[in-house]
């Protein structure tokens, strides 16, 4: 998309548990603003650092994609042990001496057997272990966090860009409507093509199809 609002994600620092955070940052920020182009980097016109707070964006990873990054994440450090046992110290780094970019620390967070955290941010990420099922109260609460972080940046990224540059913000809104008029105008075609078939699937659309 042409005029896309550029967002850079800078880790704190390359510690494992950082680039993991910037993982979760990533993921809470496609969330908030999926017409941005979002990266991790160094530098950019519109950077932002993460927080603890952005642990939660790591719940929206699905089952078989943390499965698929854990199996690339034992590739990629030649770990071939049963069992994990991550242990983080006082500066966020981790019991290994492999140097991790932030999608393989994020696939060995999650294959690791025990996380065992001596950080602020440690102590986020060993939330995101303890929660159980996408059900659970605490999974909401995390997620809440996460997406508060995100719309507080991208706030202040449109007002700071909107400051220096007032007319990229209008080309940016006028490329994200006509995208989404665009998706629109494709759902109703595709509805109206098979509406003969929806009918036949639901012949009463106002019956309890779980009665």
């Amino acid at each position: 998309m042409p005029d896309q609002l550029e967002i850079v994600i800078v880790p704190i620092d390359d510690h494992p548990t950082a680039q993991v955070l910037a993982i979760g940052a990533l993921l809470a920020l496609e969330w908030a603003a999926p017409y941005a182009d979002i990266t991790i980097g160094s530098d950019g016109l519109s950077v932002c650092e993460p927080s603890p707070q952005v642990a939660g964006g790591l719940l929206r990873l699905s089952s078989d994609r943390k499965e698929r990054l854990g199996i690339a994440a034992r590739s990629a450090t030649h770990s071939g042990e049963t069992k994990i046992h991550l242990v983080e110290n006082d500066d966020g780094d981790w019991n290994l001496s492999t140097k991790l970019d932030p999608w393989t620390a994020t696939g060995l967070f999650f294959a690791a057997s025990t996380f065992t955290p001596a950080t602020t941010a440690g102590a986020a990420l060993q939330r995101i272990l303890d929660v159980p099922k996408r059900e659970d109260p605490r999974t909401i609460e995390l997620l809440e966090l996460s997406q508060d972080w995100a719309l507080q940046q991208i706030d202040h990224m449109i007002q700071d860009v909107a400051s220096r540059s007032p007319r990229r913000i209008a080309n940016t809104l006028q490329s994200a409507t006509a995208e989404l008029e665009a998706l629109t105008h494709t759902h109703e075609l595709l509805r109206s093509r098979y509406q003969a078939d929806i009918e036949i699937m639901n012949p009463d659309p106002d019956s309890d199809p779980n009665p």
